[in-house]
């Protein structure tokens, strides 16, 4: 999926047909699973859900919806078993809300280098709605995630413009650029590697050591023995990464690589169990 700001309508987006097609091939893994289930016309309102939203932010929408993939993710939050359909429509809008404030952020800074995949965005909702300041609460958490992920997406964004900023006019001016080059040739290459060695072992300590849970393995994030010491603590953790360092906002290359094999294993999984006759 891909989304730009100052469009209302689809480009190459699945028809309607498809589109139900796809939610309602969820219901394979969602009922043999979770006991839970999406009728023909429960699907047609999570479609009219996200068209209104999208509407609503002024997103256009390449390709399937982000519903089939938002079901697969928060299916084992253990929230969604009252009021299944309705629950994945509150939470549908919200995605949309958060895609709209971060892609606001992306027109007004024009940094392609920065910004959250779908797949980000659905993490950070994840983590949030299953913690015990949320426990399920759509709103609350979508308040979390504008305050802390919208919030430190814009500080990210300014502090990328700054340092952008310094180094033009560091290279702008002929004098600066002449005793730019001097001091590094002064530098020496072992120095200069050891340095970079110590601050990227820094911060590996301080994201492995003190927050084990942040972009960790997907699976892995959420057993029990993890969420007794982790859960309940998300937000300030998250805050207080943030605020060391900006940068951390953005998940690792291994990390977005890992989701997009959850997605493609979640695909398989539909295909088998429409093809089975699960879905509908």
């Amino acid at each position: 999926m891909d989304f730009s700001l100052d469009f209302t309508r689809s480009f190459g987006a699945l028809k309607p047909a498809e589109q139900q097609k796809q939610i309602l091939a969820t219901n394979s893994t969602a009922w043999n699973s979770y006991g839970l289930r999406l009728t023909a016309s429960e699907a047609e309102m999570l479609m009219q859900t996200a068209d209104r939203a999208m509407n609503a932010q002024e997103l256009v929408q390449f390709g399937g919806s982000i519903t089939p993939r938002l079901i697969h993710w928060f299916l084992p939050s253990g929230y969604l078993g009252t009021r299944y359909a309705a629950r994945i429509a509150a939470l549908t809008d919200a995605f949309y809300q958060l895609k709209g404030s971060l892609q606001a952020l992306y027109d007004e800074a024009d940094d392609p280098g920065c910004v959250l995949s779908d797949n980000a965005i659905l993490d950070y909702m994840y983590r949030f709605y299953v913690s015990p300041t949320c426990a399920g609460d759509t709103d609350e958490m979508l308040t979390q995630c504008e305050r802390i992920v919208v919030g430190g997406m814009r500080r990210l964004l300014e502090y990328r413009a700054a340092k952008r900023k310094e180094e033009q006019e560091l290279v702008g001016d002929p004098e600066m650029r002449m005793l730019y080059a001097d001091k590094l040739q002064q530098e020496e290459q072992p120095d200069a590697v050891e340095t970079e060695y110590e601050e990227a072992l820094y911060d590996y300590a301080y994201r492995e050591e003190m927050h084990p849970d942040m972009f960790g393995n997907y699976s892995g994030d959420y057993d029990e023995e993890i969420a007794v010491h982790t859960r309940g603590t998300f937000a300030e953790e998250l805050g207080e990464v943030l605020r060391r360092n900006p940068e951390m906002l953005l998940p690792s290359a291994a990390q977005e690589a890992e989701w997009d094999r959850m997605a493609e294993a979640w695909e398989a999984a539909d295909t088998d169990g429409e093809e089975n006759g699960y879905a509908g």
